[in-house]
């Protein structure tokens, strides 16, 4: 007996420690979690306060920036490509004359002021850049390659990079905000074919923008393009692969392409034949429906004086146009899949 009662009082005081120590437990937690609370609230409010604070000026920057920050830098990044005259001498005479008839044909215009819409086709690609490199001489111009335009996303970008491309660092910059200002968008629209549909709109009127302001004049002189005093060329805008997003546009996931490309090309007849602003060049393989319907529309509009054609050396062509109808038959046939292909 004496020594159950021994066990049972060991056991109640075992019991008793195990008891104390978790109320301990309980009342370190209890501690514990009340430190925490307020500095996890007030966590939490300073990171609504910091991300309202970023919205906030996010949003009120970006008009700023599209008023007076954008188009004076689509100024300089069209200024920054334009090249000085090439050493003709070192050109063969084929490759004289074609540079010729094609500078020939973007001056030729309306007393040589209305701007003009030119495609040019066939041969090879290499050779198509060959003769724009040197017909472009002197002019700010603006190289926009659609190879990798799959996506609304991927429109959009590859057009603001290659937009801004010539500024170098300063470039690489303004995209990354053009990027920053879309995520954004993304966390309140929850569109992303509408938010990249709006944004091209918004980049192709900053370009418009930059453009009217190099009409205001410019030269070329040992280190890149200067504004102000005469400029006897108007910019030139030349596109490439644009058969790419419109193929994109037929295929799975390529919603929202369709309208974007119709944008564009309707801003390319915008600039060149309404406005005066640029000449434009959009070029396409040879045999393609495109080719074929340039050659159809300058059919139609030679008689009336509003196309020129002119047949190069290895297989290329040249068609301009100076006038809307038969530009615009042509441009409807671009916007058809597969007319940049062969």
């Amino acid at each position: 007996p004496i020594h159950s009662t021994r066990m049972l009082s060991m056991l109640w005081r075992v019991r008793q420690h195990g008891f104390a120590a978790r109320c301990r437990a309980m009342s370190t937690s209890a501690q514990q979690a009340a430190t925490r609370r307020p500095f996890l609230l007030g966590l939490g409010a300073a990171t609504a306060t910091t991300a309202a604070a970023t919205i906030t000026f996010s949003v009120t920057l970006w008009p700023l920036a599209d008023l007076l920050g954008a188009p004076p830098l689509i100024s300089m990044s069209l200024g920054a490509a334009a090249s000085a005259e090439p050493a003709l001498e070192a050109l063969g005479r084929g490759d004289l004359k074609d540079v010729a008839r094609l500078q020939a044909l973007l001056d030729g215009g309306e007393d040589g002021k209305g701007g003009r819409i030119v495609s040019l086709t066939g041969s090879s690609q290499s050779r198509r850049s060959f003769l724009l490199s040197h017909a472009a001489a002197g002019r700010p111009v603006f190289y926009l390659t659609l190879r990798e335009a799959t996506s609304t996303h991927a429109l959009l970008s590859t057009t603001v990079q290659q937009l801004y491309a010539p500024l170098g660092r300063l470039g690489d910059f303004c995209a990354c905000v053009g990027l920053y200002w879309i995520m954004l968008q993304d966390l309140v629209a929850h569109d992303p074919a509408h938010v990249r549909a709006v944004n091209f709109s918004i980049v192709l009127s900053q370009l418009k923008r930059g453009l009217a302001a190099l009409s205001g004049g410019g030269k070329w002189e040992q280190g890149g393009w200067v504004l102000g005093g005469a400029a006897p060329l108007r910019p030139l805008l030349v596109v490439e692969q644009l058969h790419v997003p419109t193929d994109a546009s037929a295929c799975p996931g390529g919603d929202g392409l369709g309208p974007m490309c119709a944008s564009l090309r309707q801003f390319l007849l915008s600039c060149a034949l309404d406005l005066a602003l640029a000449d434009v060049v959009v070029t396409s393989a040879g045999g393609s429906p495109a080719a074929a319907a340039a050659e159809a529309a300058w059919k139609s509009g030679y008689g009336a004086g509003a196309a020129e054609r002119s047949r190069l050396y290895y297989g290329a062509t040249a068609v301009a146009f100076s006038q809307p109808e038969p530009a615009e038959a042509w441009v409807a046939a671009l916007g058809r899949s597969g007319a940049g292909t062969a």
